[in-house]
């Protein structure tokens, strides 16, 4: 028997996609980052690149598949929980032989139960009352009789319905007149596969088409060398060992990942017809891409290599945006990868840097709110130890690197960087893109806001002003030192007159900047 999900993927995925916009555009705080719409569609679109051209022997074999390629490309909270939901999907239907009705209301109440428990403090108004609210429905239908298509209908209407009702269960969402974009996300997945089963055809709307995320563009955050290679080795036999070792001495940011006999490769070289032969001796190969990363991707030029000169026992791996960034990273020894706001990297990106320094155990620093539970999931895929450092800011991560010594003992250095973290406080400035009401005070379009440790603190005209009243927040409890990173399309002179604003509100704190160059941001500032 030969299983395909190719199909039912797609549908889901042609369904979000076409909304995808619009759920970015659903986000408490009105900043330019939104991206739940996004992380949730790569999620899919790693499925969808494993499906494409595979075919499974049984429906355990391609749950599996499917699961483990939802949690590779999970990116963002959204993403990540969205995985879980499919993992819990399909423990139920790799047990069933087919997909009835009843098969589909024991995966859509697996999807809810793997979710909530992988969430430490579940919050109602959310994605997962959301799909709770969808699997109950489902129950409801079929025991009235309904068949697949009425069960999969009734789950996508109450599942919108419970969209509309999650500003009644989230103050937050109520405060900024938003719905719950990641439960919108899961709504609109339901819709697709309604559609799959009862023969209708995905309405893309035309007005959002421009806006819906440019997909290759989000995949071009890799170095620019040689071609990127990926490939699945399906009934894999031979020396695992030898063949890891090989694949590694032939190209760069390599990613082998073995699961019972499935091998999935990943990989930066100059000749991708050398690696693929080389595979093809130790089984068959599917899902191949092969694409020129010096046609494609953004040039890097003047930037070192982010390659490891001899093996170390300790690394750091941080997500960061802006060259200025990324140097001061690279200074301290860290590995770096492309993301941050708006642009979040996978658990299979942060396990390709993992892997790629070397190291036996690797500090995690995410640098952004979103990231974290994404970070969460890479020890599951490497064999390296990890630890995570949940650093919510590009500044915050540069203020833990301090405590960071790539010759210290593992557990010394984590607490080490830990104590930073705990005593420092995060703030960063940002552009609201749309008015908004948050926590009773009124936010136009296009005024500044200040954000501390992730609460809004100043609403201003300028950023220079909402700047100076996140400073004198941060003042206001003690600090002996403000770091501040500058972004992209903050002007040196602003900056300046910022830094001198600060040395009037308390002239005995120490004030140190840094050229950034992060996007979106225009200035955030670590208080230690």
């Amino acid at each position: 028997m030969t299983i395909k999900m190719a199909f039912v993927v797609a549908a889901a995925h042609a369904a979000l996609k076409s909304q995808a916009a619009r759920i970015n555009d659903l986000n408490v705080y009105p900043v330019p980052d939104g991206d739940t719409g996004t992380n949730m569609l790569l999620t899919l679109e790693s499925i969808l690149k494993e499906a494409s051209n595979a075919s499974y022997k049984d429906h355990q074999e391609a749950s599996k598949a499917g699961a483990r390629a939802a949690l590779m490309g999970a990116r963002g909270n959204s993403g990540v929980i969205l995985s879980q939901m499919i993992r819990g999907a399909a423990d139920v239907l790799a047990r069933r032989a087919s997909l009835t009705a009843e098969a589909f209301v024991e995966a859509l109440e697996g999807a809810w139960e793997r979710a909530h428990a992988s969430i430490r403090e579940p919050v109602e108004g959310t994605m997962l009352t959301v799909a709770k609210d969808a699997s109950q429905a489902s129950k409801a239908a079929l025991d009235k009789g309904a068949d697949l298509p009425a069960v999969i209908r009734a789950a996508a209407q109450e599942a919108h319905a419970s969209v509309k009702r999650t500003p009644e269960l989230l103050s937050v969402l109520r405060d900024a007149g938003v719905v719950d974009a990641g439960g919108l996300g899961v709504a609109v997945i339901l819709d697709g596969l309604y559609a799959c089963v009862s023969g209708q055809k995905i309405e893309v709307q035309e007005e959002a088409e421009e806006s819906v995320p440019d997909l290759d563009a989000m995949h071009a955050e890799e170095d620019a060398w040689g071609y990127c290679t990926e490939f699945l080795v399906t009934g894999f036999s031979g020396d695992a060992g030898e063949f890891e070792d090989h694949i590694h001495s032939i190209g760069k940011s390599v990613l082998v990942i073995p699961d019972d006999d499935l091998v999935k490769v990943h990989l930066h070289t100059q000749d991708p017809g050398d690696a693929m032969s080389y595979a093809g001796t130790f089984g068959r190969l599917a899902g191949v891409k092969v694409d020129d990363m010096e046609d494609q991707v953004r040039s890097r030029s003047g930037e070192p290599e982010n390659v490891p000169v001899e093996p170390m026992d300790l690394a750091v791996v941080v997500a960061s945006r802006g060259a200025g960034s990324r140097k001061l990273y690279e200074s301290m020894s860290a590995f770096v990868i492309e993301g941050g706001q708006g642009t979040n990297p996978s658990a299979a990106e942060f396990a390709e840097a993992v892997e790629r320094s070397g190291a036996r155990s690797v500090i995690l620093l995410p640098n952004n709110k979103n990231i974290v539970p994404t970070v969460e999931q890479v020890g599951e895929l490497v064999e390296a130890d990890t630890y995570v450092i949940p650093t919510t800011s590009i500044a915050g991560g540069l203020a833990v690197m301090v405590g960071f010594d790539v010759e210290g003992e593992p557990d010394e250095v984590v607490a080490e960087m830990h104590e930073v973290f705990d005593a420092m406080r995060s703030g960063e400035v940002t552009q609201a893109v749309r008015k908004a009401k948050i926590e009773g005070r009124k936010i136009p379009k296009g005024s500044y806001i200040g954000l501390l440790d992730g609460s809004l603190v100043s609403v201003e005209e300028s950023v220079e002003d909402a700047a100076l009243r996140l400073a004198e927040s941060i003042l206001e409890e003690g600090a002996d030192m403000i770091t501040l990173l500058r972004g992209e399309d903050l002007d040196e002179e602003t900056l300046q007159k910022i830094a001198t604003g600060i040395s009037a509100i308390d002239e005995d704190v120490e004030i140190e900047v840094h050229d950034g160059g992060q996007p979106m941001y225009p200035v955030q500032m670590v208080a230690e």
